[in-house]
C-alpha cells in the first residue's frame, strides 16, 4: 500500500466491519452492508479504494489481520458495547452550554461557537460510537432540511480532512475527542443502557 491516510483508515475500518460481519453472519458484503446500515456506494467506494491501494498479497494479509481481531475479539471478557452505545446517545445533542466552552479560547473559531452545535454532536457521536459520521442520527432529523444538512456533512467532512487539522480544529478536535472519552464512559456505565 503506497500512502496511509485518514481517508483509507476509513476505508479499511469499514471493510474490515464488513469482514468481521461477514465471517459471523455470512451474506455478501452488499447484504452485510445492509445490516450495518452502510450505504451500497460506500462499500463500492471502498472496494475501489483499497483495490487501488492493496496488491493482492496485502489483501491476503488485510483478511489475516481481520481474523486476529476476530480471535482478539472473541477472547477478550471487556469488549465495548457499541450497539449500547448507540443506543444511549440515539437522541444525544451537544449541550448548548458545553459548546461555546469547548470552542472558549481557540483563535479564529469564535464564529463555530456562535452556530448550532451540530459540528460537534456528529463529531463526537461518531467518536462514541466508533462509527462513520454519515449514520450520525442528527443526519437523518426532520428537523434537520436538506441545504442544512448537506451544509453539515460538508463542513464535518472538511474539519476531518487532514489537511485540515492544524492549530485551532487540531486543538478544537482534541477538546471534543475528550469530551467523547467522558460520553462513553456515562455510556458504558449506564445501568440501562440510558443516558
Amino acid at each position: 500500500m503506497q500512502q496511509v491516510n485518514s481517508s483509507t483508515v476509513r476505508h479499511l475500518r469499514r471493510a474490515a466491519s464488513l469482514k468481521l460481519m461477514e465471517m459471523t453472519a455470512g451474506g455478501t458484503w452488499a447484504e452485510c452492508a445492509k445490516t450495518l446500515g452502510t450505504l451500497r456506494g460506500s462499500v463500492v467506494s471502498t472496494l475501489d479504494a483499497l483495490g487501488r491501494a492493496m496488491p493482492g498479497n496485502l489483501w491476503e494479509e488485510f483478511e489475516a489481520g481481520v481474523e486476529r481481531i476476530a480471535a482478539e475479539l472473541d477472547s477478550n471478557p471487556n469488549r465495548v458495547n457499541y450497539a449500547r452505545r448507540r443506543q444511549s446517545i440515539a437522541t444525544w445533542r451537544m449541550p448548548a452550554p458545553d459548546w461555546p466552552e469547548l470552542c472558549d479560547g481557540i483563535p479564529k473559531l469564535g464564529h463555530l461557537a456562535r452556530q448550532e452545535p451540530h459540528l460537534a454532536t456528529v463529531l463526537v457521536w461518531a467518536e462514541v460510537t466508533q462509527s462513520e459520521h454519515l449514520n450520525c442520527p442528527l443526519l437523518a432529523a426532520p428537523a434537520l432540511g436538506g441545504r442544512d444538512r448537506k451544509h453539515l456533512v460538508d463542513q464535518v467532512a472538511q474539519f476531518l480532512t487532514p489537511a485540515h487539522q492544524k492549530a485551532g480544529r487540531l486543538e478544537l478536535r482534541r477538546r471534543l475527542d475528550l469530551y467523547a472519552v467522558r460520553l462513553a464512559v456515562q455510556c458504558d456505565s449506564a445501568p440501562d443502557g440510558g443516558q
